[in-house]
């Protein structure tokens, strides 16, 4: 119990130590000298829990998609139905997806930051397109989209738009907890672009006449 606690604690010091560099020099800037000194760990430490940079990067990585895929898995049917609007306007299991990122807040917002991984939101991307890929195959032709608008085309959107809020969300300094942002999520998905921002009409002037 001792050697498993020692450990946890030192992943935890490592992973500390990544993000703190990260936010100070950029992920291409650093090496593992710089993590060890930060963690305050001898290399040697650092060699029995990852082969390099980039194998400690890809293990934190692993993980969060890891739970990224077990929340899809558990929430893509009602998702589906929510999207295509056979479900009440509700965020709940929105939240569900969000629960595990804001859980990691300080990790996720370094890796998706400018100084981060440039690969990471599309290694995410890739997790969410897959399942919904299968949610899509598997409603089959219940699913549709206008005619002038291929399907493909359609998803792509959709991902993009959700990923971008919560990106936008999770680098905040404080992020607001994820039901509320499930919320703003679920609200924007049932409003068109176009009808996100209205030109106030001026008033008119009354007729002297």
């Amino acid at each position: 119990m001792v050697k498993q606690t020692r450990k946890t604690s030192t992943v935890a010091d490592i992973q500390e130590a990544l993000i703190q560099l990260i936010n100070e020099k950029g992920l291409q800037n650093l090496n593992v000298t710089d993590i060890t000194r930060t963690a305050g760990i001898g290399r040697g430490t650092f060699y029995t829990h990852y082969l390099d940079k980039a194998d400690l990067v890809n293990q934190l990585e692993a993980d969060l998609l890891e739970k990224l895929q077990a929340d899809l898995d558990q929430i893509m049917p009602d998702a589906m139905k929510w999207l295509v609007g056979e479900v009440p306007e509700t965020a709940s299991f929105i939240t569900e997806t969000l629960n595990n990122f804001y859980a990691n807040q300080r990790l996720v917002a370094a890796l998706l930051g400018e100084q981060g991984d440039p690969y990471f939101l599309n290694r995410i991307k890739q997790v969410v397109f897959a399942d919904l890929d299968a949610a899509l195959t598997k409603f089959g032709d219940q699913i549709h989209s206008p005619k002038v608008i291929p399907l493909d085309y359609v998803r792509e959107f959709i991902i993009d738009e959700i990923m971008g809020i919560i990106v936008y969300w999770i680098k905040k300094p404080n992020p607001d907890p994820p039901t509320v942002v499930a919320e703003i999520i679920a609200n924007l998905q049932q409003t068109a672009p176009l009808q996100l921002l209205t030109l106030t009409k001026k008033q008119e002037e009354p007729n002297d006449e």
